[in-house]
């Protein structure tokens, strides 16, 4: 009978480890799953005689004992990294490394469980979600303080995000825009603008130049200013030779009319900048404020070669709204806006834990603490032990299938073993009920 019983935990044994290999061939295609195995322990032993100790001129006797089967010692959970897939979606992301996405369903993000299958998504109102719903966990940057927010919350990137107007204004090396090129040396100078004598705002500068001193304009340029709304207001700057080495610089209108202070631009002999810059004021309609700024010259030149002096830089840029965003190795999901700028907007936050392996698995590719998996270590990619990302990959399964079919053969000739030992100890029994016939 003894046989029996022992031959029935192993069936029981052999089964459930058949069902963890059935399992884990199941999952060979699940990103973020982690294959896990079955060992096995002997249970009770009886003791038939117990050990003997040597005795006068007789040895020692060892213990007979006869085993009563086998239960299952562990199920453990393999935390190897899987292979990559990468996907080019850039909602989809891979750990490179230890750690865990940190996703909830509670409305203050304090129920909270782990995943390593970064198979995100966006909905309806911007949230960035696993397949099931559940709020993937960061901290989101704060644009009006220029910093991350310390509490972790579900991050959002949605489309109503905006980048706000900048005004063209002068910065801190005092200066709102920057020209650059050349001025031709060989421009006529001008018969009918006085040098250093910059004519009054306002006044239209077809009446100022006439026929001959047109030819006198070295160069006639636009570029774009913006306001604390971001309107856009068109500035046209031209450049006037008025001697040798020396050039007005006024600012004109859509109206053909002097906006701001001219200026007296001078070239030293070899063609560099010697001296001036000039300050342009606008006064825009859409309730604006006005607003004035100054031009640096100083990177301008004076050659015998074609004019092509224009604005390099410009400070300012009118309202955006988010047209693309990406993640990168460090978590930071960074926005690109319509204007021209781009942002952080969050950052993924990850989370360590001491013993990986006692997490508990709670379906759908999550798992939760336990009481031996340690408390979770949250902090940003890469830093504290935590792997950093691989933007636009998943994890794939880390199931190995040569191994789960050795196992699976294996589990298979056990499990008939064992009930082989049935067959022959139920023959055994009937021999002994026709002893009496």
């Amino acid at each position: 009978m003894r046989s029996m019983f022992s031959a029935v935990s192993g069936l029981r044994a052999h089964q459930t480890r058949m069902d963890v290999i059935g399992n884990n061939i199941a999952n060979v295609n699940t990103a973020g799953f982690k294959g896990g195995r079955v060992t096995f322990q002997e249970v009770f032993n009886q003791t038939l005689r117990g050990a003997g100790s040597p005795q006068g001129g007789k040895g020692g006797t060892n213990p007979q004992q006869v085993g009563l089967g086998i239960s299952i010692a562990s199920m453990d959970t393999f935390h190897v990294r899987g292979s990559v897939e990468s996907t080019g979606y850039n909602t989809d992301a891979m750990i490179n490394g230890d750690g865990f996405f940190i996703v909830s369903e509670d409305t203050d993000f304090l129920n909270r469980s782990y995943t390593r299958a970064g198979s995100f998504g966006i909905d309806e109102t911007g949230n960035l979600v696993t397949a099931d719903g559940y709020r993937v966990l960061g901290n989101m940057y704060d644009s009006q303080n220029r910093r991350y927010e310390s509490a972790l919350t579900g991050l959002q990137i949605s489309k109503s995000m905006s980048y706000p107007a900048m005004a063209t204004e002068n910065n801190a090396s005092g200066y709102a825009v920057t020209f650059g090129g050349n001025l031709n040396a060989n421009t006529p100078i001008s018969s009918g603008v006085a040098p250093g004598v910059p004519p009054a705002v306002g006044v239209n500068i077809n009446q100022l130049l006439s026929t001959d001193g047109k030819s006198s304009v070295a160069r006639d340029t636009t570029f774009t200013a913006y306001d604390e709304r971001g309107g856009t207001h068109e500035i046209r700057v031209v450049f006037i030779k008025t001697g040798p080495t020396a050039y007005e610089v006024w600012g004109v209108d859509n109206n053909e009319e002097l906006i701001g202070a001219g200026s007296n631009l001078t070239f030293d002999a070899d063609g560099t900048y010697n001296a001036g810059s000039f300050a342009v004021s606008v006064t825009p309609t859409n309730g604006a404020s006005n607003f004035t700024f100054d031009v640096d010259l100083s990177k301008l030149t004076e050659f015998a070669n074609e004019s092509d002096a224009s604005a390099e830089h410009v400070v300012g840029y009118k309202q955006g709204g988010l047209s693309d965003y990406a993640i990168d190795a460090n978590g930071v999901i960074t926005g690109y806006f319509t204007n021209g700028q781009m942002r952080p907007i969050g950052q993924i936050a990850l989370a360590n834990f001491s013993n990986p392996a006692g997490l508990q698995k709670s379906g759908s590719n999550l798992y939760k603490t336990s009481a031996n998996s340690g408390e979770p270590l949250v902090g940003q990619p890469g830093t504290g032990g935590r792997g950093s990302l691989n933007p636009g990959s998943l994890e794939m399964s880390n199931v190995d299938l040569s191994r789960e079919f050795t196992n699976m053969i294996t589990t298979q000739r056990g499990f008939q073993a064992n009930s082989r030992v049935i067959t022959a100890s139920d023959e055994m029994l009937q021999e002994v009920v026709n002893m009496k016939r």
